[in-house]
């Protein structure tokens, strides 16, 4: 088991500036986020910038993991267009990423929002189509992955508490529908654990399916939630850890900060990252996760 960190959680520092920290505080491993506004935005990206964030997490002794690159799936055909065209510049970056090897790209199934980053992100609130939209998501995955195998990537579907596709049946109905090998899961814990689903029952569901797997930290409160930085909320990570391990789950657990969190004044993108670094260390020990398994950090 490795431990990693997606750039969904530093959207204001450069690519080269935080594999550099991430291998300083022990990181494994990262996840590159290719949306709108980051970094390393894919529509903005040439094949020459991938090539040289590749060249950066190698330099620092970082595997990548997975890209993340969500877009509006369900919604309008005009809409559609805007995001197949991103999508399928997101697995163009992904294979350069991935120097030739098919990494995971993540995506939800989920209907337009507001933008994600600056001022306040929108509420995460679920949308409850999933009988009318189910065909609509079918086929879009079904061609997304035709289109993502062709670049040279695969794609994994992240049901998530705020999208069409949010719980485990749905997600698993997808798989089913679209049949593709090419096609897995992004297995982010927290979308189950704020709405109490049964950890050990959504691992053993889902598990056995994922490509990509996420944490982050949450907090219940009088409204529904809030989502945290790992080690400040309510989350077991030493249960998550221990039931991934006994799954025989050998691939990278990696931290994604929601930008509801980043959003809030004392949000500060490297140190959220060392926190996290700690308190998942210290999960695995805790586990019983052999600390080789982790390259011995501490």
């Amino acid at each position: 088991m490795k431990l990693g960190y997606n750039t969904w959680s530093t959207p204001n520092l450069p690519f080269d500036q935080v594999v550099r920290a991430l291998s300083r505080i022990g990181y494994d491993s990262v996840e590159v986020t290719v949306c709108e506004g980051w970094p390393t935005d894919a529509l903005t990206a040439t094949d020459d910038d991938a090539g040289r964030w590749r060249a950066a997490a190698d330099a620092a002794g970082l595997e990548i993991s997975s890209v993340t690159a969500n877009a509006p799936l369900v919604c309008d055909e005009d809409t559609w267009a805007g995001s197949r065209r991103r999508l399928i510049r997101s697995f163009e970056v992904a294979a350069v990423l991935g120097g030739g090897g098919a990494l995971p790209v993540s995506l939800g199934a989920h209907k337009p929002k507001a933008p994600l980053l600056g001022g306040n992100p929108p509420p995460i609130i679920a949308q409850d189509s999933w009988e009318s939209d189910r065909p609509l998501i079918v086929d879009r995955f079904g061609d997304l992955v035709e289109q993502a195998v062709a670049a040279g990537c695969t794609v994994a579907l992240e049901p998530h508490a705020g999208a069409v596709v949010s719980t485990p049946e749905q997600a698993i109905a997808v798989l089913s529908d679209v049949g593709s090998p090419a096609l897995g899961l992004n297995l982010d814990i927290s979308h189950f654990a704020v709405r109490h689903f049964a950890l050990a029952d959504v691992v053993a569901s889902l598990l056995p399916h994922a490509v990509v797997v996420e944490v982050k930290d949450h907090r219940h409160t009088d409204e529904g939630f809030d989502f945290l930085i790992p080690g400040e909320g309510e989350f077991d990570y030493p249960v998550f850890l221990g039931l991934l391990d006994r799954g025989g789950y050998r691939g990278t657990v990696s931290v994604e900060i929601s930008v509801r969190r980043q959003a809030l004044p004392d949000f500060d993108e490297v140190r959220a990252a060392e926190s996290s670094y700690r308190t998942l260390a210290a999960a695995a020990r805790q586990a019983g996760i052999a600390r080789d398994s982790l390259k011995g950090r501490s």
